[in-house]
């Protein structure tokens, strides 16, 4: 006996209150995420430090390890977001981006350095939910 496939209709209704209030205080909540997007962007800058080459090229004066930059907060208030950076202010690397923003994801690390994230984006993702369940409890009082 074959069986059909039959619509089912569910009705799901979602209090936005606290989604809202969050939106609402974007600026306070930014400044709260600040402290996990810096100790996430740091151990990446830290890891990084271990996969990139030493020594510079011959012929370039600049040693690729020398160039390493910790940097934010950027907030855009337009887009509800705050990123911290962190790369080599080298022509053979470039930046990561860590932050926390509303709408659209952004793409993935470069290539070069993935493997400094690995992981790390899980940890971050834990501590900016935990920041914002305290934030969101500290509104709702």
């Amino acid at each position: 006996m074959a069986r059909r496939n039959r619509r089912i209709r569910v009705k799901v209704t979602v209090d936005t209150t606290a989604l809202r209030q969050l939106r609402d205080n974007a600026q306070e909540v930014l400044r709260a995420l600040d402290h996990p997007l810096r100790d996430a962007t740091r151990r990446i800058l830290d890891v990084s430090l271990f996969l990139v080459p030493r020594g510079g090229a011959p012929g370039d004066p600049l040693n690729l390890a020398d160039t390493a930059f910790l940097d934010g907060p950027l907030y855009n208030p337009e887009r509800k977001s705050s990123t911290w950076t962190c790369g080599y202010a080298h022509p053979a690397a470039g930046a990561i981006h860590q932050g926390f923003h509303w709408g659209d994801a952004l793409k993935p690390p470069p290539d070069f350095l993935r493997r400094a994230t690995k992981g790390i984006s899980r940890q971050l993702k834990k501590s900016v939910g935990q920041v914002l369940m305290r934030e969101i409890a500290r509104l709702t009082q």
